[in-house]
């Protein structure tokens, strides 16, 4: 690892946000047809090395913008994801790592910069954690116990039906497991009094809206439980499959992800932040 001096160092420590499995996905950022790692992006590998502990997998994705043309920006894209690859099995020794170049992002604006476009040029970073631990939240949201209807929950809920049609409603302890569309323990019971009211107003038509964290470029984030670029959407998706299972007829709802085009806190610079923003929200269409 390059020497870093210290100034830099106490600089970083203080601005270098807390690398945790807060987060949806880790970022590196990368200067034209750079691949190697800078002495910053090796500073935030060494951040969440703690992590790896714990660690089922880790997917690292290579990306490089559209400057260039298509085969050899797939070629940098890889090299980028393997570099981080070779220092993280330096660093950690188990071979947990999966690296994979997926080319250039295909967007350019109306007016194409000859500097191209830097958030694209990138190697985005997922860790799993060991699924061992959210096991229960899988498959067995039944097992962790109902809200009684005395419960505080409730009574926001009925604002649902007072609500005017395009009004929304959210829930701050509605939140899901970093990189995943499973929901975080304390967000069982929430969806457990969403479902009931649902089933008692038979009337109510509503939409779910999903959202992400940790992602400032107007995209969709991975989504580890399925391999896919659809986070946002695998949220609200697994929402409304949970009320079909439930009985909630489908043809009172609809889902999509927002990705994320509509953070409720901006910018986010606490864990508590991301956690509100890796979110669903019901909106209301129909009376």
């Amino acid at each position: 690892m390059k020497f870093i001096p210290l100034f830099l160092l106490c600089f970083l420590v203080k601005c270098l946000p807390v690398y945790s499995q807060s987060q949806d996905t880790i970022r590196l950022f990368y200067d034209i047809n750079q691949q190697n790692l800078t002495s910053y992006n090796e500073f935030k590998l060494d951040s969440i090395n703690d992590l790896l502990i714990d660690t089922s997998k880790v997917y690292i994705f290579g990306f490089a913008d559209y400057l260039g043309k298509r085969s050899p920006n797939y070629l940098l894209s890889k090299q980028r994801a393997e570099t981080v690859k070779e220092y993280l099995l330096y660093l950690h020794g188990k071979n947990i790592f999966i690296a994979d170049g997926k080319g250039q992002v295909n967007y350019a604006p109306k007016n194409p910069s000859p500097l191209g476009e830097p958030v694209n040029r990138r190697v985005d970073i997922i860790v799993t954690p060991s699924l061992k631990k959210n096991k229960p939240i899988n498959r067995h949201l039944a097992s962790y116990p109902p809200l009684k209807k005395t419960d505080s929950v409730y009574k926001r809920i009925d604002k649902l039906a007072k609500l005017d049609v395009g009004g929304s409603l959210s829930f701050k302890e509605m939140t899901f497991l970093p990189g995943r569309h499973f929901l975080n323990p304390e967000a069982v019971p929430i969806l457990e009094a969403l479902t009931s009211y649902l089933l008692e107003h038979k009337t109510l038509k509503i939409e779910i809206q999903g959202h992400i964290c940790c992602e400032y470029a107007h995209q969709d984030a991975f989504d580890i439980d399925v391999g896919q670029n659809k986070l946002s959407v695998n949220r609200a998706k697994y929402i409304y499959a949970y009320l079909v299972s439930k009985g909630v007829r489908p043809e009172r709802m609809l889902y999509r992800g927002l990705g994320s085009d509509d953070p409720k806190i901006f910018p986010e610079k606490t864990i508590d932040d991301q956690n509100q923003n890796r979110r669903v929200v019901i909106v209301l269409l129909g009376k």
